[in-house]
Formats: structure tokens, C-alpha cells, sequence
């Protein structure tokens, strides 16, 4: 071998190399020996390896040097270019203009000559410009000259691609982009759709597309499938040095989208950026990133939150806002300077200060709590007549119990105070009540209700005056539970001798001392006697009689609430929650509606009424409002969650679990959020989304630990669906980890409510051991399930980890087919046995008749060797398929083995050249197959049968046209 074949096989090794400095270095250094060795097409080809290299670095503008030369080597010695190399230059040409432009110390004349190039070169090699009008109209768009841009878009559009252009995956991301660019978000998802449906793809698709299509898509209020997008695009996309762009903008989209925690972990995940030799334009991506992201921590007032910064040391938020601001003002004035324009600048002003909000978009991860922000004040008329409509609006509220009655009383002392007027008593006083907080400033309120109480009384309604001294006691429980217990009995003697005067006020003020009694008695840990709940029924019944009276009602509702805690029975509280639940509804209170589905949905679930539960959760979730507290509002979508699971709806599993997750990460609580994942994880499992399931579910992970040790199953279930979703996405070995810790702590102990999970969960094992290449620990796994399936008396599910055994056993280095096959038939006898037992429920009957045939097939199939003749193949599978189907017709047909059965003994009969009986064969099957419910099978064997017949027509043609050239030679 002489020294250019020495390189040139070195060469070839290299490019097989993964991508990468590592691979870069090893070309740079192959570089200097070809020169040394001189061969010149040896090192044309070289530099297209070095090129190729290069643009998929972190500094992809370091291919300029390499592809001018090798460009030089093409004008002045084309002889020592073959056709792949000659296409290759070509290819690459491409790339230069983006990388001219990417690089801000090249001259704009320099990128205008390299397009004059680009075009004359296609043009004359016969190339469609296809590609050419694509770079012109990036080049134009990037220095702001937007009639030459649409001019190229149109050509773009005009002229067809060819062998030369992009492939179709980037194509299709380019007129995205156009249209994105252009401010036509819909166009731009529309035109991106064969790439977020998965139908194209690249080295850099759909990568690229993902990351295009997050802020887009939340501006067009397409929030779940931002988020999908999210969770797909990050995770193929991190740890890819040559990606950081598109990292970059998935950083931004959670720092723009209120997912500033998310973003604080991709930044971490991803600090090694600040060091890498990044190219211009990918630097500033990444500093836009950073900057955004430093920037909405600033605007919550987090300036000192430590975020991953450059030099491998934590900054704050300020610290770093203020250091990637600086970087990527002056790496812009380097652009502006060279295209003569502020264009670029601005643009990416605009990106890390946008002048537009965008949604929240729940992630399902861990969020931080939105920023509660006052509302803005509105403006109001300040004069006579606007008090007086303001007033009339809030009486009206009082009347109604309108849920925002307090709101309207605060504009009513917003428009006194700013006018100077006076109000009349009974109007000051609701204005007081609306202003007392008890929860956040007790004494502050019940000084407030004292004050009112006052007022009314001067106003001459004493039974709102008593209602106003009722609340001033009951809400002193917060600080002394059995304070309430020595007034009860003095205002319920005052509500008596209101009855007549006052027959509403006295009956709300008498719910209200009981329901105050009722809570002084639970939070000392007292149970209710049967007095208190004679006089709660006494009670509703007064109020029961007032009709047209919606304060009323709303007080019977609200007595109606505490019903359950009289009930030590499950069903009896669930009757209790659905009267008050009904009153809710039916008499219109959004709060108490609320309140009453989160507790009545719950309830339900629990009692396995899975379709009331869900109705009732959503109606609670519809009443809801923003400033309604966090933890109930996760609760029911929890509940609307595991209701839509239960009963197969995964997309809206999907929606309320996402809810649920970002509820209970705003009021706290970390366990349950993991909870909500752990949902969430599932329904997108159930709908065949690895790559987002396992985002979700290992965040669940980290949060269920804290949940009551009752939840903790579903840490396994959770790392069940973990192994099966990489399995999905073909990473088994990171699957095999979650499986096998599953079994881990199941052997510990920990229970799973399915008593057949520990079969699945080894069974899987088994699977991913065997996609591994460890087979013989695969045995192990698959023995376990079986043994575990045969412990809950199921023979009929343990045959198929038996058999996955046996085949695992034969790719072993002890394989013994024997052995094996002797196993085989006597599991296969062992279910025949249980398929005749009469003592057997028919359905299990049936199970190992099924599971019985199965084995047959898989056991003929295990005799089979190398060595096997194809006559004698044929034999064996006519006597085994015959078996077979003995036992798929002893029965209701077992459609798919027999098919299957049928398609392997018409293959035998047609090697042994029995057509005729393959005929007879289909025609047997076809009339156990419904015409409508099994249409495709009899097509398929129909059609099976007529290809066999035309093959062996041929070759009766063909023999017999043999035979006349032979005899015409004789």
C-alpha cells in the first residue's frame, strides 16, 4: 500500500468519525499530511470532508478558508475533480453567502460577488437557481432591503428545485420562515406542517422547525401545541453543540411564556455555550437567549436570582442582564457597520424587549407563580350621577348576591371619597364590609364589622346589623376557636325576635351561628351531635320558604356545604356535597359552585362514578376565576384528569392534568404536582407521544417522592411508562434503567394497584434486555413475569413470557434447540389441558385455546433449521398450520392466527407446487371471515392466492419456452 492509499484509507475512517471538534481536529491534522503527500484530488477531497465538517460545528463561518481554496483548486486544475467531488463543491457553494453574511468582518461586496458567482456557476453547470433566489432573498431580508427580498421569495416560489437545492425538509422550513419573517404566523404553521407532524425530516429537521415554530404558535393562541413542540424540540435538540441556536429559542420562549424556571434549567443544562467557539450570528442568538431570560426575572423582581453564567460561576440576574446586554449591543454594532444600516440591531432589540405580551403556556413542569399584578385602575367618572349609577350597580349586588358585590361596593368608596360625598349609612356600611380581609388583617376587619353594625342599626335594619356582629365573632375563631361557643346562644335568641319583623335577615343570621358552632366544634376536634343537625334541618327549612330571595338562598347554600361533615359514611356525604352542589348550581353562585364540584367531583371519583365526577369537575372548573385560590382550582382539573384517563380520553387528560400541574406548582404543592405529571405523562403516552411522555414523566419523578406513601406507586407506574415510551423512541438502554428501579423497589415492597403490574413491569424488562443484546439476563426477566402471572393463577398470560424465554434462550451462546422445543411442547400441552377443563370460566377457556395455538405455530417454527430443506419447510408447515387451525375453529374463529396460519400454508402448498389445494384452503378460511368486519384478510388471502397462481404461470411459460429453443437446437 503506498502512502496516498495509506491516507486516503485514513481518510475514510475519519469521516465515519461522529461530529465534532474531536473529528474537526482529526481533519485539520489529516489536512497537513495530504499537502506533504501532494495528491491533489486526494486533497480536494479532504478540504469537501473539512468543509462538510465545518458547517456543522459551533462555528460554522471556519469553512470560508477551506472551501476559497478548494473553489481556487476547481478554476485552476478541474481535471483533478471526479463527478462526486465536482458535486460536492457545488453543494457547498450554498453554504458560503450564509456564511459570508453570518460573519460581520466580511464586506458586503465580498457576499455580493459570491452571490454573482453562486448564480453564474448554477447557471452554467445547468443547476436550477432554485437555491440561489433562496440565499438573494435571506441576504436582502438580513440587510433590510425588502422589495429585493420579495422579488426572491417570488422566484423562490417560481423556479423548481433539483438535485441541487435543499432537501425538501429545509425547503419547507425556508417558506415558513418567509412567511414568519413577513408577520404571517398562520402561513408560516401552515407551511410548516409536513414538518411538526413528522412526515419530513434531516440532520437539522424537524430540530430547526420546533424551535421556528414556539412563539408563533403562542401568538396564535395555540398553547398545547407550543408546548408539545417544546417538549419534543428541546429534547432532541440539547446536548447538540450545533443546535445552540435553536436552544436559544426554546430559551426564550420559556422566558417569554412565564416558564422562567424551565428556562433557568436549559441554561444550566446548557451553560457550556458561554465557552464554545461560537460563530457571530450564533453568539448573539445565544446572548438573546440569556438576555430575555435575565430580563423577565428582572421584571418579577428577582434581579438577584443566580443564574448559570459565563467564566463556570452562578450571576445574578442583573449581573447578567447587564453583561449579555453589553456582548450583544456591540457584536450588532459590528453588523450595523457593515450593512450601512440599524436594521439589525433593532431586530434584535425587538427579540429580547418585544413590544407585545405573550401567554402564559403551561408546560406541565415545574413552573414559579405567575406575577400577581394589580389590575390597571380604571378611569371613572368622579361626579353626582356616576356615584349614583355606581350605587344603584352595587345595591343591585347586594340584592342578587352577585359574586362581585364586593368590587362594586370599593368603586362606590372610590368615586365618595374622590367627590368628597357623604354616604348614607346602610351604604357606608357595605362599602366597610367590602373592605374587611379577615383572612390577612383580623382585628383590622372585625373592627370594620363593628363599625357597620353600628350603621345599620342607625339605618334601621337591625337584622343586617346582627349579621354584621355574627361575622365579627365568627371570624375571631382564627384566633380562638371556642370563643364563638358562649355567644351562640344570644344571637340565636336575637335571630327569633327578628322572625316577624325581619323573617330573611333572621333566618341567614341563624345559618350563620350554626355554621359558626359547626366550625368551632371541628377546628377543637369536636364531632357534631344530633342537636346541631336537627337545627342546621331546621334551619334549611326556613329558608327553604323564603322564596325570590337570592341572599336566602345563598345562605341555605352555603349551610348546605357543611352538610357532609354529619356523614361518617361515604355515600352519605356524597348525597350531602350533591344537594349542595345542586343549590349551587341551580341557584347561580359561582364561588359556592366552585367550591362544592371540587369537593362533590372528588368524591365521585373516588366512589368510581367516573362520568358524573368528570361533569361536575367541569363545571367547577367553569366557574372558576383567576383570583379563586390556587390549590381547589388543581384539584378539580386533578379530578377531570383521572376521570378522562379512566374512561379513555387522553386529549383531555392531556388538557386538565397541564392545568392541574401549573395549579398545584402556584399554590405549593410540590407532591401533588407530581401527581398531576404523572397524569399528564400518561395520557401523552396513551397517545403514542414518546418524546413529550418522557419529558413529563421524569419530572414527575422528582416530585411524587413527596407525596403520602399511599401515591407512591405511582412512582413505578411512572417509571413503567418511562421504559416503555424510550423504548418507543428507540433508546432502550435509558428504558432498561427505569424498568429494572421499578422492579427494584416493587421487590422492596412497594405496591402497585394492579396485582398484575409486576408481570408487565418484568416482561418489559425482559424486552428491552433482549434489544440490548442481553439475552441471557432477558431469560431471567421474562421468567419473573411468567412466574408472577402463574402465582395469579394465569396460565393463559404466562405462556407468552415463557415462550419470549425460550427464543431468548436460543440466542445464547448455550443455546439447546432440543431442550427448547421440548419446553415449548409441553407448555403447549399444559394448555390444552386448561383449554378442556371444564371447571374453567369460559373466558379463560378461551384465552388458553388462543395461547394453545399460538404455541403450536411458534413450536413448529423452533424446529425449523439452516439445514431444512425447502420441501421438507413446506411439510412441516402444512402438518403444524393444520394443528393450528384445529384448534382456531374449535370455537369462535381466532381470526388473526388463522389468517396468519393460512398465508404461511398457502406459501408451503405453493413450494410444493399444490395450487389446487391452496385453493381450498382459502376458500375454507374466506367463509369463516365476516364479508364487512374482516374485508382486508379475505382481500389478502384472495390476493396471496392469485399471486402464487400467476407466479407459477410464468413459470410454466418460461419452462416450456425452454424447452421449444432446446428442441428447436436438436
Amino acid at each position: 500500500m503506498t502512502d496516498t492509499d495509506a491516507l486516503r484509507k485514513r481518510l475514510n475512517e475519519i469521516r465515519w468519525q461522529l461530529r465534532g471538534e474531536a473529528r474537526l481536529a482529526a481533519l485539520e491534522e489529516h489536512l497537513a499530511a495530504v499537502e506533504a503527500d501532494g495528491d491533489a484530488p486526494l486533497l480536494n477531497a479532504t478540504l469537501t470532508a473539512l468543509v462538510d465538517c465545518y458547517e456543522y460545528s459551533t462555528d460554522s463561518t471556519r469553512l470560508l478558508v477551506p472551501y476559497a481554496r478548494l473553489l481556487r483548486n476547481l478554476d485552476t486544475a478541474p481535471e483533478h475533480f471526479d463527478d462526486q467531488l465536482l458535486r460536492s463543491v457545488y453543494w457547498q457553494f450554498k453554504w458560503i453567502v450564509y456564511k459570508l453574511r453570518d460573519h460581520p468582518d466580511v464586506p458586503l461586496a465580498s457576499i455580493e460577488d459570491a452571490l454573482t458567482q453562486f448564480r453564474e456557476r448554477y447557471a452554467e453547470a445547468g443547476h436550477s437557481l432554485h437555491p440561489y433566489y433562496e440565499a438573494e432573498h435571506w441576504f436582502a431580508h438580513y440587510i433590510g432591503d425588502q422589495e429585493r427580498a420579495d422579488r426572491a421569495a417570488a422566484q423562490v416560489r417560481a423556479t423548481e428545485p433539483d438535485s441541487m437545492s435543499d432537501c425538501e425538509a429545509c425547503r419547507v422550513n425556508d417558506i415558513g420562515d418567509m412567511a414568519a419573517c413577513a408577520g404571517d404566523d398562520e402561513a408560516a404553521v401552515a407551511a410548516w406542517r409536513p414538518l411538526l407532524d413528522g412526515h419530513l425530516r434531516c440532520a437539522h429537521e424537524p430540530h430547526n422547525t420546533l424551535a421556528d415554530s414556539l412563539l408563533p404558535l403562542a401568538r396564535l393562541g395555540r398553547l398545547d401545541e407550543a408546548r408539545a413542540n417544546h417538549h419534543h424540540g428541546y429534547r432532541i435538540s440539547r446536548d447538540k453543540d450545533d443546535m445552540l441556536g435553536y436552544i436559544a429559542r426554546h430559551l426564550r420562549f420559556c422566558a417569554l411564556t412565564g416558564n422562567e424556571a424551565r428556562a433557568i434549567e436549559i441554561l444550566a443544562a446548557d451553560r457550556r455555550a458561554y465557552e464554545l467557539p461560537l460563530s457571530p450570528d450564533m453568539r448573539q442568538e445565544w446572548l438573546e437567549g440569556v438576555q430575555t431570560l435575565a430580563a423577565a426575572l428582572r421584571a418579577r423582581g428577582m434581579g438577584d436570582a443566580l443564574l448559570a453564567g459565563p467564566d463556570e460561576r452562578d450571576w445574578t440576574a442583573d449581573e447578567l442582564h447587564e453583561w449579555a446586554d453589553t456582548e450583544r449591543r456591540e457584536l450588532c454594532e459590528r453588523y450595523d457597520r457593515r450593512n450601512g444600516t440599524t436594521v439589525h440591531s433593532e431586530r434584535s432589540q425587538e427579540l429580547v424587549e418585544p413590544d407585545r405580551k405573550y401567554p402564559h403556556v403551561p408546560l406541565g413542569l415545574k413552573a414559579m407563580p405567575l406575577i400577581e399584578t394589580a389590575p390597571e385602575p380604571v378611569e371613572t367618572e368622579s361626579s353626582a350621577s356616576s356615584l349614583e349609577d355606581a350605587l344603584a350597580h352595587a345595591r343591585e349586588g347586594i340584592e342578587d348576591a352577585a359574586d362581585d358585590r364586593a368590587e362594586r361596593w370599593l368603586e362606590v368608596g372610590r368615586i365618595a371619597e374622590a367627590l368628597g360625598a357623604e354616604l348614607d349609612p346602610a351604604d357606608e356600611a357595605e362599602m366597610l364590609l367590602a373592605k374587611a380581609e379577615p383572612k390577612t388583617a383580623l382585628e383590622a376587619a372585625q373592627d370594620l364589622a363593628a363599625i357597620a353594625a353600628t350603621l345599620f342599626a342607625e339605618a334601621g335594619l337591625p337584622g343586617r346589623a346582627l349579621l354584621c356582629r355574627i361575622a365579627k365573632a365568627a371570624w375571631g375563631m382564627r384566633a380562638e376557636p371556642a370563643a364563638f361557643g358562649p355567644l351562640a346562644p344570644g344571637f340565636l335568641a336575637e335571630a327569633d325576635a327578628l322572625t316577624a319583623a325581619a323573617p330573611a335577615d333572621a333566618a341567614r343570621a341563624r345559618a350563620q351561628v350554626l355554621m359558626a358552632q359547626l366550625q368551632s366544634g371541628l377546628m377543637r376536634g369536636e364531632r357534631p351531635g344530633d342537636d346541631l343537625a336537627a337545627a342546621f334541618a331546621d334551619a334549611d327549612a326556613g329558608l327553604a320558604v323564603i322564596p325570590g330571595h337570592r341572599r336566602a338562598a345563598l345562605a341555605r347554600t352555603q349551610l348546605a356545604m357543611m352538610l357532609p361533615e354529619f356523614e361518617t359514611e361515604a355515600e352519605g356525604r356524597i348525597t350531602a356535597l350533591g344537594k349542595a352542589f345542586g343549590l349551587a348550581t341551580d341557584g347561580g353562585f359561582r364561588y359556592e359552585t366552585f367550591i362544592s364540584a371540587f369537593q362533590y367531583g372528588s368524591m365521585l371519583n373516588q366512589a368510581g362514578r367516573l362520568d358524573e365526577a368528570l361533569a361536575v369537575a367541569e363545571t367547577g372548573i367553569a366557574a372558576a376565576k383567576g383570583d379563586y385560590p390556587p390549590f381547589p382550582v388543581a384539584a378539580l382539573h386533578l379530578t377531570a384528569a383521572e376521570c378522562s384517563i379512566n374512561l379513555g380520553d387522553a386529549r383531555a387528560a392531556e388538557r386538565h392534568a397541564v392545568q392541574a400541574a401549573h395549579w398545584y406548582d402556584r399554590a405549593g404543592e410540590t407532591g401533588c404536582a407530581g401527581v398531576a405529571r404523572h397524569l399528564l405523562g400518561k395520557s401523552l403516552a396513551m397517545q403514542q407521544r414518546g418524546e413529550e411522555a418522557v419529558v413529563i414523566l421524569e419530572a414527575a419523578l422528582e416530585d411524587l417522592a413527596e407525596m403520602h406513601e399511599d401515591e407512591h406507586w405511582r412512582l413505578v407506574d411512572s417509571r413503567y411508562l418511562l421504559a416503555e415510551n424510550y423504548q418507543r423512541t428507540h433508546d432502550a438502554r435509558v428504558g432498561l434503567t427505569h424498568v429494572l428501579e421499578g422492579l427494584r423497589l416493587m421487590d422492596d415492597g412497594l405496591a402497585h394497584p394492579n396485582p398484575a403490574f409486576y408481570a408487565q413491569s418484568a416482561h418489559l424488562a425482559g424486552e428491552l434486555l433482549e434489544r440490548t443484546g442481553e439475552a441471557k439476563s432477558a431469560v431471567d426477566a421474562y421468567g419473573r413475569s411468567a412466574a408472577a402471572w402463574r402465582e395469579l393463577g394465569s396460565l393463559s398470560t404466562a405462556a407468552n413470557p415463557i415462550r419470549a424465554a425460550l427464543w431468548a434462550r436460543l440466542r445464547t451462546d448455550d443455546a439447546d434447540t432440543e431442550a427448547a422445543v421440548a419446553e415449548m411442547a409441553a407448555l403447549a400441552t399444559e394448555l390444552e389441558a386448561s383449554w378442556r377443563n371444564p371447571d374453567h370460566p369460559e373466558e379463560y377457556q378461551d384465552a388458553c385455546r388462543r395461547e394453545y395455538a399460538k404455541t403450536l405455530a411458534q413450536e413448529s417454527r423452533m424446529r425449523g433449521d439452516d439445514e431444512e430443506s425447502e420441501e421438507a419447510w413446506a411439510r412441516r408447515t402444512l402438518t403444524s398450520g393444520e394443528a393450528v387451525l384445529a384448534v382456531v375453529e374449535d370455537g369462535d374463529f381466532l381470526v388473526e392466527i388463522g389468517v396468519q396460519t393460512a398465508h404461511n400454508m398457502i406459501a408451503a402448498y405453493e413450494e410444493l407446487g399444490d395450487l389446487d389445494a391452496a385453493g381450498v384452503l382459502v376458500d375454507r378460511i374466506t367463509a369463516l371471515l365476516d364479508p364487512e368486519a374482516h374485508a382486508g384478510p379475505r382481500k389478502a388471502l384472495a390476493g396471496h392466492l392469485e399471486d402464487a397462481r400467476e407466479r407459477a404461470e410464468d413459470e410454466a411459460n418460461e419452462e416450456e419456452a425452454a424447452e421449444d429453443e432446446a428442441a428447436e437446437q436438436d
